[in-house]
């Protein structure tokens, strides 16, 4: 069922501040203002909720919308806008970048980072709230590319734009049984439309790959069968691949997880309430062989790490800096 949320029987003094109030409760926290030298601002929201999407129709009058930074610190949502302009035109900046939308063009904005968005004229946008995790599942490098304008030419941008549209006008007509794969259609079309973007990043892909394997590492670190060919076996991709996405950074794929399994180690340490045995702590953490974790501890941080057995206030020895 649609929620409608219109300024009809609002009286214009009283409409700036329904509408900011009706945009933040369908999006995030939102400070919206009148435009084109109008006082007031009328418009309508209707919103329809498909699995993990939200998807709002918009149309309003001239205004500027900003997601503040007073608004990210006070809230803990986690979302990524799709903006579709249909109507009118639409001007998006976040990080430095602006994108200019109309004509059933579309932009992506990060709502954990402030960005806005300026609307002149009468417009229509469809906007599609989704969250991070979502997104990021299958583009990584999202945050990157967002206020950067895609077309909707011929391909995945336009079929977004039509299936968007579809939904907008017929939701209803989903057998509930369907939402869920619709939904995750219209995220992959998401991806798709995002990633000829992606391609004029510079690095973007091999970002993209770093940080998924690195993800992908952090969850496994203390499976001590962790190794590159397992690492590209879970996630699909050629050993060769995960090597480069390390080396460009100077950096071994094996070396950077011993260095994670090193600093948890020695975070526990630190915390001075450790009771148990070295050998079991680096068991724990993936190294199988003690002597070769005593050697690489002292070598990556110049002291044993016996000497952060006891707990610090007890022990004379100051740890050094790793900075």
């Amino acid at each position: 069922m649609a929620k409608v949320v219109s300024t009809a029987a609002v009286s214009p003094r009283n409409s700036v501040s329904f509408w900011t109030e009706a945009v933040s409760d369908t999006f995030v926290d939102l400070d919206c203002k009148a435009g084109d030298g109008r006082e007031s601002i009328d418009g309508e929201i209707t919103v329809q909720t498909l699995a993990s999407l939200d998807l709002a129709r918009v149309r309003a009058s001239a205004q500027s919308v900003h997601r503040t930074p007073a608004a990210i610190d006070a809230s803990t949502d986690d979302y990524y806008l799709v903006g579709i302009q249909t109507e009118g035109s639409c001007l998006v900046t976040q990080e430095g970048r602006s994108a200019a939308l109309h004509d059933g063009g579309f932009a992506l904005y990060d709502t954990t980072r402030p960005y806005s968005l300026l609307l002149t004229g009468h417009f229509e946008q469809l906007v599609l709230r989704l969250p991070r995790i979502a997104l990021e599942r299958h583009l990584p490098e999202a945050a990157r590319l967002t206020a950067l304008a895609v077309n909707a030419d011929p391909g995945a941008a336009r079929l977004l734009v039509n299936t968007v549209q579809f939904l907008a006008n017929d939701i209803d007509v989903l057998p509930s049984d369907v939402s869920l794969s619709v939904s995750q259609g219209v995220e992959h079309l998401i991806v798709a439309g995002l990633g000829g973007l992606a391609r004029c990043v510079p690095d973007a892909q091999r970002v993209s790959r770093r940080k998924l394997v690195q993800a992908h590492i952090l969850e496994n670190l203390g499976d001590e069968s962790l190794s590159i060919k397992s690492i590209a076996r879970e996630l699909h991709l050629s050993p060769s691949s995960i090597h480069r996405a390390f080396a460009a950074d100077g950096e071994t794929v094996m070396g950077w997880v011993w260095q994670q399994r090193l600093n948890r180690i020695r975070e526990t340490l630190l915390t001075g309430s450790y009771d148990g045995t070295l050998t079991d702590l680096s068991l724990s953490w993936g190294f199988s062989d003690p002597a070769h974790f005593s050697r690489a501890f002292r070598q990556r941080y110049g002291h044993a790490p016996s000497q952060l057995l006891r707990p610090i206030a007890e022990s004379p020895f100051t740890p050094p800096s790793t900075q």
